[in-house]
């Protein structure tokens, strides 16, 4: 089980995560345009609901079971052992939350004053088993350096699940129609998922009285900081929606927030293929100790790819819904402006955060989770009434100013990550974008015309790199590094 070097892991997750990204942002776009606003709000609400319930169907078991199997990788059959012991808690607990979701969702929708979604919560409920079970698969995946394998999993899933929700829509099916395409997608992406498994991994189902690697118990002792962290996050990614239902009303309301929630997400899908593919290299095994400056420098170059993305967000939020969507959803443009230091920080959230996980630090990472979260619902509470739906972006990306600096100083205290140089690289890119917010400006605001926007996405890269290599942030020698980088070899990604 030899894995592939760090270039050909990020290579694959990348694919992995732009395939997911364009099959996510057409069925958006389409979901979008073809329903209604409430319809729309009652399939995000559905969604909403799914991704909070998720934690009972998976206890902190996928992150925890991925620490132990990055740790034993040069071990196949441990990796195979720990893999097994984690899949059959992860069964048991999926099953048992999705109908216990089924049959309560009724009582959920009423007590949010959205009783419109009990259908399509009781829809998605059924792709609950694959949805958490993939979190499980693609952990396991990442760790031993088989990305490639997720690649056809996630990219399967994805073309099943757009296309599908495409066809019941289209044939009258509403939220529900939408619901279906995505239990469709989870529940035959989970088949393949699990036939992979046993390609890569071998027989899946442990034999009984066969001592364990890891036990059953060791895997829950240390998923127990895990659950606490993702319970907070998970909660975070699920509350401005059940608030803003709560505060506001359901459909429409929901509809305009999660919507520019859904865009800022597709934004940090190149950080998310770099996390899968250096983050397991904080990983202290038999090979050595965590590779810091490979870290680091990942970092940076997260860094400057990221704000490249936030002028436009900051400029054009009208006119990028306005070309997408119409103008179904005037409250839209201004949470995707307040949604812009949540885009920022995001480019590092994912490689810091998993990076801690790796180092089996998670512990420290609770006491965070729950100062994120307060501040989020805290500033929905007080916002929400005053400025209206807008106050759930401002919410989040208050959240993400407490979480990614928290983990940055974990990993400086822990590993001795250096932070000036990225606060270094933070402040001359963010001056970059400044000068393309300018640029951008010059060619119009509001509903520019699409020529406009054309223009701008061609000059935008090349004022903004430009601006980089005037106050010498980027020099001919990063090529030479990030060849370094992708030539990497040998320890496993």
């Amino acid at each position: 089980m030899k894995p592939d070097r760090v270039s050909r892991n990020a290579g694959f997750a990348f694919a992995a995560q732009m395939v997911g990204a364009a099959m996510t942002a057409l069925l958006t776009i389409f979901l979008g345009r073809a329903l209604s606003p409430d319809d729309y709000g009652h399939f995000a609400f559905a969604v909403s609901i799914a991704t909070l319930v998720t934690l009972a169907a998976d206890l902190g078991v996928s992150a925890s079971s991925g620490r132990f199997i990055a740790e034993h990788r040069s071990d196949p059959a441990a990796v195979r052992d720990i893999f097994s012991t984690a899949l059959q808690l992860k069964l048991a607990l999926s099953v048992g939350t999705a109908l216990a979701l089924f049959v309560l969702a009724p009582a959920i929708c009423s007590a949010f004053g959205n009783d419109g979604a009990t259908g399509p919560v009781r829809i998605v409920a059924v792709s609950l088993v694959g949805q958490s079970t993939f979190l499980l698969l693609f952990g396991a995946l990442d760790a031993i350096g088989q990305i490639r394998y997720r690649l056809l999993v996630a990219s399967t899933e994805s073309l099943l699940e757009a296309s599908s929700s495409i066809a019941f829509v289209v044939l009258g099916g509403g939220a529900a129609g939408a619901a279906f395409g995505r239990a469709f997608g989870y529940t035959v992406g989970l088949a393949l998922g699990l036939a992979v498994a046993a390609r890569v991994l071998g027989p899946l189902w442990r034999r009984r009285g066969t001592p364990a690697v890891v036990s059953r118990r060791r895997i829950l002792s240390y998923a127990a900081p895990l659950l606490a962290v993702d319970t907070a996050f998970r909660v975070f990614a699920s509350i401005d929606v059940l608030l803003v239902a709560a505060f506001l009303g359901g459909g429409a309301h929901v509809a305009a927030f999660e919507l520019p929630m859904r865009l800022a997400a597709f934004l940090d899908y190149p950080a998310a293929a770099a996390a899968s593919a250096v983050a397991p290299r904080l990983a202290r095994h038999g090979d050595g100790g965590p590779d810091v400056g490979l870290f680091s420098t990942t970092l940076r170059y997260l860094v400057i790819l990221q704000v490249l993305l936030l002028p436009p967000l900051l400029v054009w939020p009208e006119a990028i819904f306005h070309v997408l969507f119409g103008d179904k959803f005037p409250e839209a443009p201004a949470v995707l402006r307040a949604l812009v230091p949540y885009v920022f920080l995001a480019g590092v959230a994912q490689l810091a955060t998993l990076g801690v996980n790796y180092l089996g630090a998670a512990a420290s990472r609770v006491p965070v989770a729950v100062a994120m979260l307060s501040v989020n619902v805290a500033v929905d509470v007080i916002l929400l009434p005053r400025v209206g739906v807008v106050a759930g972006g401002i919410g989040t990306s208050a959240a993400y100013a407490v979480w990614v600096p928290a983990h940055l100083w974990i990993l400086h205290r822990r590993v001795g990550l250096p932070l000036r140089p990225l606060l270094l690289t933070a402040g001359r890119t963010l001056l970059a974008a400044a000068v393309g917010c300018a640029m951008l400006a010059a060619l119009g605001t509001g509903e520019v015309a699409l020529w406009r926007m054309a223009i701008g996405a061609v000059l935008l890269p090349v004022v903004y790199l430009g601006v980089l290599v005037a106050v010498r942030e980027l020099r001919p020698a990063d090529l030479a590094i990030v060849r370094g980088i992708l030539g990497r070899r040998g320890a496993p990604a």
